[in-house]
């Protein structure tokens, strides 16, 4: 649940632009120019993979480009479901769920957890870090959408 506001209103619409940006088929390319638009140079990215390592916007779309130039993820769906917002003046931070199909798969959830500044152009991601359901890790329902 979001506070309504403006600046809610803006994160959330990034943060659906992002996961309509890497999302992709085989006749549909992802757009990684849009998906990198709200992210800082300097952001710091956690995927789920443990041990946690940090990674950089640039190299996680080469990552992703790579994976989907040799053919590993011909199709990668990811749609937000509910998404959270608090701002405090020019900081925010956004955690929301997501649904995710790999190669035509079984669908899986997790969430996505943004911290944003607002920069001379808006709202800019500063970090990111997400995981996805396990046992024992299990998306709560207000994320679920």
């Amino acid at each position: 649940m979001s506070d309504g506001s403006q600046d809610a209103r803006e994160i959330e619409a990034i943060v659906k632009r992002m996961f309509d940006a890497i999302s992709w088929s085989p006749d549909r390319a992802p757009d990684l120019a849009a998906f990198r638009a709200a992210v800082r140079d300097d952001a710091v990215l956690v995927p789920s993979a443990r041990p946690a390592k940090t990674t950089d916007i640039a190299t996680f779309l080469v990552g992703m480009k790579t994976q989907r130039d040799n053919g590993n993820l011909v199709d990668f769906e990811e749609t937000a479901l509910g998404t959270h917002v608090r701002v405090f003046g020019n900081i925010a931070v956004a955690i929301g769920g997501y649904e995710s199909t790999v190669n035509k798969g079984k669908p899986g959830r997790g969430a996505n957890v943004f911290m944003l500044v607002r920069g001379d152009k808006g709202w800019e991601i500063a970090a990111m870090a997400w995981d996805s359901e396990k046992d024992g890790a299990t998306l709560a329902s207000d994320l679920a959408g």
